[in-house]
Formats: C-alpha cells, sequence, structure tokens
C-alpha cells in the first residue's frame, strides 16, 4: 500500500514538469516547438548557478532553430505544459545581437520585460491553467533592432521551504525585432542575479501563514525601456 502511494505521488511529480511549446506574434504562430531551444528533457533547473539557468539544459546553442521576426510593441503569447505547482511565470529578453542563434544567453544582457506573480487569489499557473496554459504580453515598444533571445521561466514553489528546492522550469525562443531603438535597464546577469538563498526562491514558511501578495518573482523590477 505504502508503495503504492509513493509510486502514484511520484508520478504526479513527474506529470507536473513542464516545458514551453509553443508561441504567438501577434496571434500567428511558427508552429509547435519551432523558434524555440527545446531542452532534452521536461526536468527542472534547481543549480541557480549553473550556466544552465539562462537558457535550460543545452540550451546555449541555437543553431539550427528558427529565429522569428516580431516588432517592439507586438503582443506575444506563449504556451507551456499543465503544471499544478504554485508559482509565478517571467519574461525576459536578452539583445540585441548579430545573432540570436549563435547567442549563449550566459552572463550579462538580460533584462525582465513581463511578470506575472499571483493575482486575485491566484498564482500563475493557476491563472494560466483556465487559459489553455497560455499567457500573453507585449513587447516594449522601444526596442533597438536586432536579434533576441525571449526566456520565458515558470519557477515552482511547492519545493521552496528547503534550500534548492525551488523549481526553474526554462525555455528561450529566438527573435528577430524590428524597432525604433532604445535601451532597457536594469539589466541583470544569468547566473549571477539569482541566489538559492534569496527570498524569492527560498520560502521557509511557504504552506505556513506566507503572504502570497507580496511575492515578487526572481530578477528584479520590469525594466524601463526608453
Amino acid at each position: 500500500m505504502l508503495a503504492s502511494a509513493v509510486s502514484l505521488s511520484l508520478i504526479a511529480a513527474v506529470s507536473a514538469h513542464q516545458n514551453f511549446h509553443q508561441f504567438w506574434v501577434n496571434d500567428e504562430t511558427p508552429g509547435y516547438e519551432i523558434g524555440i531551444r527545446m531542452p532534452p528533457s521536461n526536468n527542472p533547473v534547481t543549480d541557480v548557478t549553473s550556466d544552465d539557468i539562462a537558457c535550460n539544459v543545452d540550451g546555449t546553442d541555437g543553431s539550427g532553430v528558427q529565429t522569428v521576426a516580431a516588432s517592439a510593441g507586438d503582443s506575444i503569447t506563449v504556451q507551456w505544459d499543465q503544471s499544478t505547482h504554485p508559482g509565478p511565470i517571467t519574461h525576459m529578453l536578452y539583445g540585441p545581437v548579430d545573432s540570436a542563434a549563435a547567442a549563449t544567453g550566459v552572463g550579462a544582457g538580460w533584462f525582465k520585460i513581463d511578470e506575472l506573480d499571483y493575482a486575485d487569489g491566484q498564482w500563475a499557473n493557476e491563472i494560466m491553467s483556465a487559459n489553455d496554459m497560455k499567457h500573453t504580453f507585449t513587447l516594449p515598444s522601444n526596442l533597438a533592432s536586432g536579434e533576441y533571445l525571449l526566456r520565458s521561466e515558470m519557477l515552482a514553489l511547492h519545493g521552496s521551504q528547503v534550500l534548492d528546492g525551488g523549481q526553474f522550469y526554462i525555455g528561450c525562443a529566438q527573435l528577430s525585432i524590428t524597432g525604433p531603438g532604445g535601451a532597457c535597464t536594469p539589466e541583470i546577469s544569468l547566473p549571477g542575479a539569482y541566489d538559492a538563498s534569496d527570498d524569492d526562491i527560498y520560502i521557509p514558511n511557504f504552506y505556513n501563514g506566507f503572504d502570497a501578495t507580496t511575492y515578487k518573482a526572481p530578477g528584479g523590477d520590469v525594466a524601463t525601456c526608453s
């Protein structure tokens, strides 16, 4: 009986693992898993000091991945696998660079452009679950023309009561953005911006009195682009 319960628990945990599979630019999609650096599995990244925190395992090479056209101010919709794990979704850009396919994404140059944490009594994953696991946001209107990495991150906080218990699910898409120009601040480094002991990653009282309405996802403030 105990073995069966453990087996069911493990199946549930694995089934809640997730990947970023598809995106839309102004409601038009390049296709399923097109334009995205797909990782070898749906397992999370848990070591925030690893290069994998940028674009996931094997995510430093974008050769063979299509770079998709977009414009500053466009609407972007992302779709993830279903997950019951509570936590936020955030989006960052890296660039502009000459070639998104050649950019590793490791190091300085990232800036946050979107964040959904806890709203109206629900975590981002719950809000997305009611919408076919989709989330829509807008690219900044003041971006320099060039190629970019778009990083989508869902952070599962169900294990955040222990150090290294946060589960980072990450996917990077490749965009070629046409824009009027501009610069975005603040910028962060990945790895570097996250620490395992940060109070938005390590939450000992997550299931014991934690006020989710005060939560802000890792990576600092959403950037100002001008």
